[in-house]
């Protein structure tokens, strides 16, 4: 056999195509996934103890011209601030807002996860109150900063629902009264109206007469049979249904016959006897009719019935009411969640009523007594009516000016509020509650839940 051709050098493993050769260089090891650092959460100073704080809800008052934040309690201003507001391209926007949400470690969901200590939220599209840098001018994204001092103490100064106002100047809140605001406290609890003393005497009396009748009635007797063994031995049904009331009453009428025909062996019985064993059975029938009848179920009276004192909702909760010009009604929530609305009738529409802010809040003296404070924003600059476009040659329409808003007590005196929808305001109205009146309807930024009524200026 001719094998010496197919034999190969000894160097010729080295061209073969597997094998690596002398270039050949180990692939780097990879070094082990180190595992994740998880950073500890910041701490943040501890506010200042404050000797003092404020009485009763407060009003948060913000001018953007002045870059400037005053707190007002009942007794005036509590407290300022200097703040920085958003810069030109992410204005703060300017209108009646409140505290919808807090959060001391609070990061911004939409600028990268910057660090926004002591948030207070006044919107759910990213305007809030917090801890920040202030440069001496506008620099923020639209939110409101403050200095972190401020900040600490107003976080425990504030509540949820707080009144937040946000106009071009200053503003601040002044001590109003009218009849259409609520000025006591009305019972809460919904009592019907006592009996007369005659009736009440009767009741007694029949009450007792019902439970000596209801004595001297016969108790019903137990009767024993025995199975004979003649009778087939019924079984319970394999569906497992249970019976309802109408064949329970059908079943138990044989096995009742049975039990008397078991007593009586030769099944004879005389006329007379039938009479007897009917005679008192009419007599127990005619006695449970003339008995008073006893109502175990206690409905309680309905609003609006002249047994009926007190509210249908109980007060707890947050409370705020915005009377819309432009819908024609009142919208009333309670604890931040739609509660009822009502139609409203407002006098000489042609005019505006301006946006004013009212909030409740206790008397000093009377504990049952409520004050009220007022808070008139200014009319925006630029109006919601568009000019009129002229073509060129066209000679200039001169516009009319627009009617100067009302004062709080004309708008107030132009409302006509249902007397029932009042009442259910008064039954759950507490300090810090507010009515809001505008020409506005409701905006964007006031959702199905979780807000309050925000009235935007522009």
């Amino acid at each position: 056999m001719l094998t010496a051709g197919f034999v190969l050098p000894a160097n010729a493993q080295m061209f073969w195509p597997m094998d690596p050769g002398g270039d050949y260089a180990e692939p780097p090891r990879m070094e082990p996934r180190r595992p994740r650092v998880v950073r500890a959460r910041p701490k943040l100073p501890d506010a200042p103890k404050d000797t003092t704080k404020p009485v009763g809800p407060i009003v948060i008052a913000i001018s953007v011209e002045n870059q400037q934040m005053k707190i007002y309690d009942q007794n005036g201003l509590f407290a300022e601030s200097p703040v920085s507001t958003g810069m030109q391209g992410h204005s703060t926007p300017t209108g009646v807002f409140s505290i919808i949400q807090k959060n001391k470690y609070h990061r911004s969901n939409i600028y990268s996860g910057a660090p926004m200590p002591y948030m207070q939220r006044i919107t759910w599209s990213g305007i809030a109150l917090h801890a920040g840098v202030l440069p001496g001018y506008p620099a923020s994204h639209g939110c409101i900063r403050m200095p972190m001092n401020f900040a600490m103490r107003m976080w425990g100064w504030t509540r949820m629902g707080a009144r937040v106002v946000i106009t071009p100047g200053d503003v601040s809140p002044a001590d109003f009264s009218h009849p259409l605001l609520i000025t006591r406290k009305p019972d809460t609890k919904p009592v019907a109206a006592a009996p007369a003393p005659e009736q009440q005497a009767s009741t007694l009396k029949s009450d007792r007469s019902s439970i000596l009748d209801a004595a001297t009635h016969e108790k019903p007797q137990l009767r024993l049979s025995s199975i004979s063994e003649n009778e087939p031995i019924r079984t319970a049904d394999a569906s497992g249904t249970f019976p309802q009331r109408s064949d329970a009453d059908t079943v138990g009428a044989p096995a009742e016959s049975a039990s008397r025909d078991s007593s009586d062996p030769s099944g004879d019985k005389s006329p007379g006897d039938n009479q007897k064993s009917e005679a008192p059975k009419i007599d127990k029938d005619q006695a449970r009719a003339t008995d008073p009848a006893i109502s175990t179920s206690v409905t309680p009276p309905l609003e609006g019935a002249a047994e009926f004192i007190g509210p249908v909702k109980p007060r707890s909760g947050h409370v705020a009411a915005f009377v819309s010009a432009k819908e024609n009604k009142i919208y009333v929530r309670q604890n931040f969640e739609p509660w009822f609305e009502a139609p409203v009738t407002i006098a000489a529409s042609d005019r505006p009523l301006g946006t004013h802010v009212f909030t409740v809040r206790a008397d000093k003296a009377d504990p049952d007594a409520l004050r009220w404070s007022v808070v008139s924003l200014p009319v925006p600059m630029r109006g919601t009516e568009e000019k009129p476009r002229r073509r060129r040659g066209d000679p200039a329409v001169a516009m009319a000016a627009a009617a100067p808003p009302s004062s709080p007590t004309e708008a107030l005196d132009r409302l006509t509020i249902p007397e029932d929808a009042m009442k259910r305001i008064a039954s759950a109205l507490a300090p810090g509650g507010s009515i809001t009146v505008s020409d506005r309807g409701l905006g964007d930024e006031t959702g199905r839940r979780g807000t309050d009524f925000i009235v935007p200026l522009r």
